[in-house]
């Protein structure tokens, strides 16, 4: 029962041990105290002349010996006498550069100057050479620096990561080394089973972390550049015999813009220098149109009264005659 309990207890702080992230070194001390605290218990209830397994906890490297690992991303729009030409020239440089194509692509668009195609492509070179592989792809425009018409480049600092998921590796890897030791030495089949579990689980941690410090180091090694070229003659603007009609639009709009500016000037400036008077005037207006009209109904109504009663009296004078 005792043999149990404690491989269930070296079991469990393997798991703890192996999930642990870089340490920070303040807090190495207490660490390395409470792990020999633990191995001297665990000397204490192993059977005598079995020596216990160590523990040693694994440092992380100091970040700032680390070399900086730097993701680098870049973009370029540039403009070409034949897209599909840069394409194939984009891909052989990426050979050349030892890097590789990782997509491409081609389609065709259509404006009032015709149809024309379009092509993209993504490349991965080596970081120390990106700069170099813009340079050519610059020198691919058809107008020179005109010819650019949108460039960026990105960084993306994962040093830390790297730093941190390296010693999560090794830690899982010391784990690993106890674990297979434990297993070794193990006679009873339910404890075997649970170390057998936790080996299992902490290869499939292992080989996640190699994937993705693999990840980490393949794309700070390579860099990736993006290019999408552009023909150059579908940026001409339209142009009939000498008769240029986007800069009539151009002088037509701009024309539009200043009438519609003159107006609101108009509108503001009506507002704050009339509308002060002409609001008390306006109101004045509204009674006394408005008085006048009651006046006039009152007027009509005093006719038709006055009619009313003359009315009966001639009637009365012609029934007599």
């Amino acid at each position: 029962m005792k043999k149990k309990l404690l491989y269930l207890s070296l079991i469990a702080m393997l798991a703890l041990s192996a999930c642990s992230s870089a340490m920070d070194k303040n807090a190495a001390p207490s660490v390395a105290s409470n792990d020999y605290g633990y191995e001297m218990m665990v000397a204490e209830q192993m059977p005598q002349g079995e020596a216990p397994m160590a523990f040693d906890a694994v440092m992380p490297e100091a970040e700032g010996t680390q070399e900086r690992m730097v993701i680098q991303t870049a973009n370029l729009r540039v403009s070409v006498a034949d897209t599909v030409l840069a394409m194939k020239e984009t891909t052989a440089l990426a050979k050349r550069m030892g890097g590789y194509v990782v997509s491409s692509d081609r389609y065709t668009t259509s404006n009032n100057n015709g149809t024309y195609t379009r092509t993209n492509i993504i490349i991965r070179v080596p970081a120390e050479k990106l700069e170099e592989a813009m340079e050519a792809v610059r020198q691919m425009s058809a107008t020179g620096k005109d010819g650019i018409l949108n460039e960026s480049l990105s960084g993306e600092d994962v040093t830390s990561d790297f730093v941190d998921s390296s010693a999560r590796l090794r830690n899982l890897k010391a784990a690993e080394e106890q674990l297979v030791k434990l297993m070794e030495n193990t006679e009873d089949l339910e404890a075997t089973m649970l170390v057998f579990k936790q080996l299992t689980e902490t290869r499939s941690q292992i080989e996640v972390l190699e994937g993705h410090i693999k990840y980490l180091t393949e794309s700070a090694a390579l860099s990736s550049l993006s290019v999408e070229f552009v023909a150059e003659a579908s940026l001409q603007p339209i142009q009939i015999g000498g008769w240029k009609p986007e800069g009539v639009v151009k002088e037509s709009v701009q024309k539009l813009i200043q009438i519609f500016q003159d107006v609101v000037d108009f509108l503001i400036r009506f507002g704050i220098t009339c509308l002060p008077f002409l609001i008390p005037l306006g109101v004045g207006i509204y009674f006394l149109v408005r008085a006048i009209r009651k006046s006039s109904a009152k007027r009509r109504a005093e006719k038709a009264k006055v009619a009313e009663e003359i009315m009966p009296i001639e009637w009365n004078e012609e029934k007599k005659d």
